[in-house]
């Protein structure tokens, strides 16, 4: 595309500048990565996954490191996202006594649009606006953090960089084997895609799909979509899909 602009005259194009994504961990919880967790911890992982969504979907991920359940600690590392354009929480997004991260940003003067959403995994996701930046709030829990990342963050990143929507779209896709019907929220199941040799994809959802397996997330390559309500849905049958592969 370069070389096209370049044989058709133009000496200069113009440009989108990669959106500046900031990263923050949240949860007294937490431990960096190579440091041996103590009773009632965990290694925080959950960024590490969503720096390489923010960078596959074209934007420039910074972390700020962990902080801890305060207000005090949230408003410290929230101050290093200045000039971000987007800045995303991991963590304290329910409604729980440590829960802080929603009032801490509506202190700071963050207008959130929404704050929980109809989906599983990831129902407590936020996402609001601080003059021209952006803020989405991601659950601590880590498919569901991921999984938020993938239909909230990634569009966005998109959006900014002038990219067209439609590229978001869930593409189609057969049924491998059965899928059981689902309830009330919308269910973004997480699956493997092979190829018929017509090169139509055959989809199988993973058997397992409790929302803290990492090691049954790194195993997929694509989310079915499946409406709320959707009834069962035999070997055969055409279904929604969203790629990893961005």
């Amino acid at each position: 595309e370069l070389a096209l602009a370049a044989a058709m005259g133009h000496g200069t194009v113009e440009l989108r500048q990669r959106p500046e994504v900031a990263i923050l961990s949240t949860g007294d919880e937490l431990v960096p990565p190579g440091r041996a967790p103590g009773p009632g911890q965990i290694i925080s992982s959950n960024h590490l996954g969503i720096a390489a969504l923010v960078q596959a979907a074209g934007g420039h991920a910074t972390y700020l490191g962990i902080a801890r359940d305060t207000k005090a600690s949230l408003n410290d590392h929230m101050e290093q996202a200045q000039g971000a354009d987007i800045l995303v929480t991991i963590g304290g997004a329910s409604v729980g006594d440590h829960d802080l991260v929603g009032p801490v940003l509506q202190a700071r003067g963050v207008d959130l649009s929404f704050w929980k959403i109809a989906m599983r995994p990831g129902k407590p996701i936020m996402f609001g606006r601080y003059g021209d930046g952006r803020v989405i709030g991601l659950p601590g829990n880590p498919i569901s953090s991921l999984i938020g990342a993938r239909i909230f963050l990634v569009p966005l990143i998109r959006s900014l960089l002038g990219l067209p929507p439609q590229d978001q779209r869930p593409r189609r896709a057969v049924l491998a084997s059965p899928l059981a019907a689902n309830g009330p929220r919308q269910h973004y199941i997480r699956a493997i895609q092979t190829f018929d040799p017509d090169g139509m994809a055959r989809i199988t959802p993973l058997p397992s799909q409790d929302s803290s397996l990492l090691s049954s997330f790194t195993k997929s390559d694509c989310l079915i979509v499946q409406s709320p309500h959707a009834p069962d849905q035999p070997a055969g049958s055409v279904v929604d899909i969203l790629d990893f592969d961005l």
